[in-house]
């Protein structure tokens, strides 16, 4: 990626509307409407086109800390400090389904990729939970945390759900075994939040120590491990391509790392507060970043940036599959 002006994201635009920090924020499958979560117990859809505040949804009780998509029917789901997840229609009117699934706070939830009907939570209670809508109840519990769990989420293809939280672990399950086949215990910070890359073989983690670690689930290493925000970072995403990665950091910044060349690209400011929320769109033309000043921004990338960024990675950049022995660059701790 060149550092011309001219190829550079940009602001497209700010919203506000939320009372309260925002808790997530996620862009609807088709790309046009955004969807966040906040602590003010509602979520708010914003219409990309026109662009207003399309929808308010404030069904929730309390503190609504995620949201999903579902990426193949018409509903997102929304959990809350409370344990109840809502399953409901992004229109007026909706009809909404309840579900109580937990005691303790529910910090997020995932809908499978492929089957709409099936879920995953992550819970104050130290568990990582599937379940499936229709049934209207858990098939799975996997409670080998040792602490409260923040994230939990599918792999691409649905087989694998990975989860990390307060006991400074990165687990990942089996969603038919129910084993966990993987685990790994950070020695510095807690999972904040977590995101795979679309080959569903890698696993970026935000740090509550201010870093962020990439790990090779095939070769069961570490492999890349940034240390790019002077503060906590409370969330990250992984661009559509796998090339890039977007972080958000209490140090009140959002950046964007390449992966292909293990480094910092770029650093964007415009939040009063911490950023605790991030996204692509599917297509990696837009993304979002929100946080505690209740605002959302989007941004957007131009014509060059964006053909750049939604190169397909060759063999010469990177094989997500094989060794990373001979991928140069790819391996590294880097600075601000």
């Amino acid at each position: 990626m060149n550092s011309e002006r001219n190829a550079d994201p940009y602001l497209e635009g700010y919203f506000l509307g939320h009372t309260k920090p925002v808790t997530q924020v996620r862009f609807s499958p088709d790309g046009s409407t955004i969807a966040t979560s906040s602590a003010d117990c509602t979520v708010v859809l914003w219409d990309l086109k026109q662009p207003i505040r399309r929808l308010c949804f404030s069904e929730h009780a309390n503190c609504v800390n995620g949201i999903s998509w579902s990426p193949n029917t018409n509903f997102i789901a929304s959990c809350s400090q409370d344990g109840i997840v809502k399953v409901w229609e992004p229109k007026e009117h909706c009809i909404c389904q309840q579900f109580l699934l937990s005691d303790k706070p529910l910090r997020s939830i995932d809908v499978h990729p492929i089957d709409p009907v099936t879920m995953v939570t992550a819970s104050d209670d130290k568990s990582v939970k599937l379940w499936q809508m229709d049934q209207k109840k858990v098939i799975a519990s996997f409670a080998t945390h040792g602490g409260l769990v923040r994230s939990a989420k599918f792999s691409p293809n649905g087989q694998l759900v990975a989860s990390c939280g307060d006991d400074k672990s990165l687990r990942i399950f089996d969603t038919k075994s129910g084993e966990c086949v993987w685990c790994l215990t950070e020695e510095t910070g807690m999972g904040r939040q977590l995101a795979w890359h679309p080959s569903g073989n890698i696993v970026a983690v935000a740090l509550s120590c201010c870093h962020v670690k990439v790990f090779d689930l095939v070769a069961q290493e570490l492999v890349q491990y940034y240390q790019v925000h002077s503060e906590p970072v409370n969330d990250v995403a992984v661009h559509p391509s796998g090339n890039f990665l977007l972080t958000g950091s209490d140090d009140e910044t959002v950046k964007i790392l390449d992966l292909l060349e293990g480094r910092p690209m770029y650093t964007f400011t415009g939040h009063i507060g911490g950023v605790t929320a991030v996204a692509f769109n599917n297509d990696g033309s837009r993304f979002a970043s929100a946080g505690c000043d209740r605002q959302l921004i989007v941004w957007k990338t131009q014509s060059s940036l964006g053909d750049l960024l939604n190169r397909e990675p060759s063999s010469a950049d990177l094989d997500l599959t094989d060794s990373y022995e001979e991928d140069v660059g790819f391996k590294g701790t880097f600075g601000v």
